[in-house]
């Protein structure tokens, strides 16, 4: 072992890669027009995509599924509301309404990895019936952003506007 070679932490360095993720999630919505922002194909829009990965994220910065309101975020009551109201509802997901998810999801995130020690990492929760260390958790959900980056560059590749540059 590196004498030299400083403690790190992991929460830290996961953290980082969230941030740069939710960077690429900022650039994404700065580059693709306004054209292309509620384009739906196969029931996806590009601003829906966003709006996934960012309550995908919701859900998985929680200790158990249980509680979710998935769409809540949107005005969607999936129960309730007809497929024309869940239309609606999402052809009223502005840039600045992302944003504002982004930011509060990004926070909530930011501060678990501020205060979660590596003991707590190795640890299990509500997900997965406790079979599942939060640090598997964490990581499929930054496997699962950048699979839907991935899609999101491709559209504004497709599209003709700026790609998201790597982070």
């Amino acid at each position: 072992m590196n004498p030299n070679r400083q403690e790190r932490k992991i929460g830290p360095i996961i953290s980082k890669e969230f941030q740069n993720s939710w960077n690429m999630l900022r650039q994404a919505v700065e580059n693709i027009s306004d054209e292309f922002w509620l384009t739906t194909i196969n029931e996806w829009s590009f601003s829906w995509t966003i709006y996934h990965i960012i309550e995908t994220a919701e859900f998985y910065s929680h200790s158990t599924p249980l509680g979710m309101e998935w769409g809540k975020y949107a005005g969607i009551n999936w129960e309730v509301d007809s497929e024309d109201e869940i239309n609606k509802k999402k052809s009223l997901i502005t840039k600045e309404v992302i944003l504002n998810y982004l930011e509060d999801i990004e926070k909530r995130i930011s501060n678990y990895f501020t205060n979660v020690t590596d003991y707590d990492l190795f640890d299990t929760d509500g997900f997965d019936n406790g079979n599942l260390y939060v640090i598997e958790k964490m990581i499929y959900l930054l496997r699962h952003n950048m699979h839907h980056i991935g899609e999101l560059n491709k559209v504004l590749r497709d599209s003709n506007c700026q790609r998201i540059s790597w982070r």
